[in-house]
């Protein structure tokens, strides 16, 4: 890789970059007297050039899908012919729509209206693809994902085994993806996304009652904490879990969240945050390279936190959550 062919690339990002809503905007949307008002102070920035087909704030999600687009065809030009590392980050789209598209065939029920475009893998092309039995330029990583997915719901009848078919795919892929690209922040950052989903997978798996069989089948390998390691500590509670884990790359980041954990009655949204704290930090100090992709990827994961942060505030407005309640949902922003 020569980090030279990024220089481009890198200089559109920090431009990208000062089009981030500031921490004075997104105060201003909170504040806002309701839903509308907070829909129109979002409308006064860059967010208005992705407002085709919306209506107004009842919108708000066809608003964020097509931002989602826009900022995905911007992190394509500043990557240039390397797709790999914008993979990393649009992937998730890919094999939500793979699901999408196999709840729908099993279903009988549009959901095309799901979709999201985010990469050149178009869900509307795969799906007529799929839905023929017929494979032409589908990547193989998702024809297998959709014929297993589908194969495992009609033996099981089951909805939740075209998600756990998905999920083990969909990181399975990544983590070729990363180790292809032998950079240590995309390895980083694939190997503590799959920890993280692994050691939520694994408490929701054990709340439910499930068994260590059902754990072998949900834990998916790539990360830095062997799935052996992790059905071992199954059984265990949270703080001796964290506490055992902590010389892990993600063991500190957990025994963070420990009493937040305990606090919030053991709800997953503290480990799933400590997720996103994570990763954040990861990517803090890659916006200062010079050359090379991580700058640029640096600045996805910034887009993708901040639609997430105003899908949450006016979600928020729309069920006239307060906005200190609001505040304390977004955490340090």
């Amino acid at each position: 890789m020569d980090r030279l062919d990024y220089a481009q690339g890198v200089v559109m990002a920090r431009v990208y970059e000062k089009k981030l809503l500031d921490r004075a905007r997104l105060d201003k949307m909170i504040d806002a007297k309701d839903a509308d008002e907070a829909f129109k102070i979002l409308m006064d920035t860059d967010y208005a050039k992705s407002a085709d087909g919306v209506s107004g704030v009842g919108d708000y999600e066809l608003l964020l899908k097509n931002e989602t687009a826009r900022a995905f065809k911007a992190g394509s030009e500043m990557l240039g012919g390397d797709k790999r590392i914008l993979e990393i980050l649009s992937l998730k789209y890919d094999y939500h729509n793979l699901k999408t598209m196999v709840k729908a065939k099993v279903s009988g029920k549009d959901m095309d209206d799901l979709f999201i475009y985010s990469s050149d893998n178009r869900p509307d092309k795969i799906k007529l693809q799929f839905e023929s039995g017929h494979f032409t330029d589908t990547k193989s990583e998702f024809t297998n994902a959709l014929r297993e997915a589908e194969a495992k719901y009609t033996d099981t009848l089951d909805p939740q085994m075209i998600d756990i078919v998905m999920d083990r795919a969909y990181y399975n892929h990544l983590s070729i993806i990363a180790k292809s690209l032998d950079i240590d922040l995309f390895n980083d950052y694939v190997g503590a996304s799959i920890d993280f989903y692994n050691i939520s997978s694994m408490l929701r798996a054990v709340k439910m009652g499930k068994s260590t069989n059902f754990l072998n089948e949900i834990l998916v390998d790539g990360g830095g904490i062997s799935v052996n390691k992790l059905i071992s500590l199954s059984r265990e509670e949270f703080d001796r879990l964290a506490l055992t884990l902590k010389s892990e790359k993600i063991g500190r980041s957990l025994v963070e969240c420990i009493d937040d954990y305990k606090a919030s009655g053991c709800s997953l949204t503290v480990v799933d945050s400590m997720k996103d704290v994570y990763l954040s930090r990861l990517n803090s100090d890659s916006r200062f390279i010079p050359f090379g992709p991580e700058p640029i990827f640096a600045y996805l994961v910034a887009k993708e936190k901040e639609i997430s942060m105003i899908r949450l505030i006016l979600v928020g407005k729309l069920n006239k959550i307060s906005s200190a309640k609001l505040r304390e949902r977004l955490g340090d922003i």
